[in-house]
């Protein structure tokens, strides 16, 4: 049984910027790959859950610069924190069980 969902959200208001956010609650259908970067291409990663995909990567017309390196330190440092509370939950529940 599948219990992840995806779902984007749009929200246009009078007198205010436009905001849209995909949200991602993974489940065993969920894929994160990583692209390497190639002689004269980019790298990127693809996260991708039923129709929703979302990708992250530089651009192979732009010169890779110190804001690429700060966002994937940041990216590195939310995706391992993310991991360490997935796990503790994880013993937590089976601790539980």
């Amino acid at each position: 049984m599948s219990t992840g969902y995806s779902y984007t959200v749009i929200r246009v208001q009078p007198d205010q910027e436009t905001h849209i956010g995909v949200s991602i609650y993974p489940d065993a259908l969920a894929e994160v790959k990583y692209f390497p970067a190639k002689q004269n291409s980019h790298a990127f990663i693809s996260i991708t859950h039923g129709v929703a995909d979302v990708t992250i990567g530089t651009t192979n017309t732009t010169e890779v610069t110190d804001e690429h390196i700060t966002f994937a330190r940041q990216l590195l440092d939310a995706a391992a924190a993310f991991l360490a509370d997935c796990e503790r939950l994880h013993a937590e529940q089976q601790a539980a069980a």
